[in-house]
């Protein structure tokens, strides 16, 4: 598999935990409220709201890859990063049709 295509099947798994990072993160992240900026306030308190809108399996989903995400070692995490990066770096148009792609392999 190319690294383009392991950075949009990684994007995926980042951007749900993006959404769950405060609803299924539990206390850990209500603690370090009070360290966060009012921007990442906003942004942790939307991600929450969206959470909460999504259906419950949805939500279970979630969870469950945010509990695969704790569980990886450190340099799976990093692989996982630099491969986000990768495809924010691409340009706009590659990213659709990558996108594009992804949506076809799961249909």
């Amino acid at each position: 598999m190319s690294d383009p295509r392991r950075a949009a099947l990684g994007l995926g798994f980042l951007v749900a935990l993006a959404s769950a990072t405060v609803a299924a993160a539990g206390e850990r992240h209500a603690q370090r409220w009070d360290q966060m900026s009012p921007q990442e306030r906003g942004e942790a308190y939307r991600n929450y709201q969206r959470f909460q809108r999504m259906p419950p399996d949805q939500r279970q989903k979630i969870e469950r890859n945010y509990d695969r995400w704790q569980q990886m070692p450190p340099q799976e995490k990093e692989r996982m990063r630099s491969n986000y990066r990768q495809y924010r770096e691409m340009p706009r148009e590659q990213r659709r049709e990558l996108d594009r792609k992804q949506k076809r392999g799961r249909d």
